[in-house]
């Protein structure tokens, strides 16, 4: 099912042992995290608004709405790029804030959908993770916006460490054959 070798073996734990590094540092300095995720996110939109832009001038050989509403959507991109890598800050705190609200709103779903699956044998566990997003959301509502700075780069740091500890483990117990 899986192709792993030796080498990609090698190179996964590497970069799986890169990730828990990050992770552990994002976590003992989460705003410093925060405001890394942050420029990375604004410079990516600001990439990708150029190549929007890119796009845009190949539809122009076709229609003019199309043209119109790529070039539209390429700048949107850049100026989003650019006001988040101008205030870093201030997009933190936003972000933060509709991160919260997507916790709240998707354990209340969550919720809704396990009472959906009650009858099923696992439904409890779909109700435990509603409410716990729930709770998770209305802690950040709760500590907004006095928390934020801290919030996202610990849960980037969370992420950076769980997906680490997971690639590692799958890597490192890789057969030592070419294939699995």
């Amino acid at each position: 099912m899986f192709n792993l070798d030796i080498q990609n073996s090698k190179i996964g734990i590497v970069v799986s042992i890169s990730m828990i590094i990050l992770g552990l540092l994002a976590i003992i300095h989460p705003f410093f995290a925060s405001v890394v995720a942050s420029n990375i996110l604004g410079f990516i939109l600001l990439v990708f608004g150029v190549l929007q832009l890119i796009y845009a001038f190949q539809t122009l050989r076709g229609q003019i709405g199309p043209f119109i509403l790529n070039t539209l959507c390429g700048f949107f991109y850049i100026a989003s790029g650019l006001i988040i890598l101008r205030n870093p800050i201030l997009s933190i705190l936003n972000l933060t804030l509709l991160i919260g609200i997507l916790f709240f709103i998707e354990g209340a779903i969550q919720v809704i959908h396990a009472f959906e699956l009650k009858p099923t044998k696992n439904w409890g566990w779909m109700l435990a993770s509603g409410i716990s997003g729930i709770i998770l959301g209305i802690l950040i509502w709760s500590n907004w916006p006095a928390d934020s700075l801290q919030i996202l780069g610990l849960l980037v740091g969370i992420n950076l460490l769980t997906t680490g500890l997971s690639l590692l483990m799958i890597f490192k117990n890789s057969p030592k054959s070419p294939a699995y």
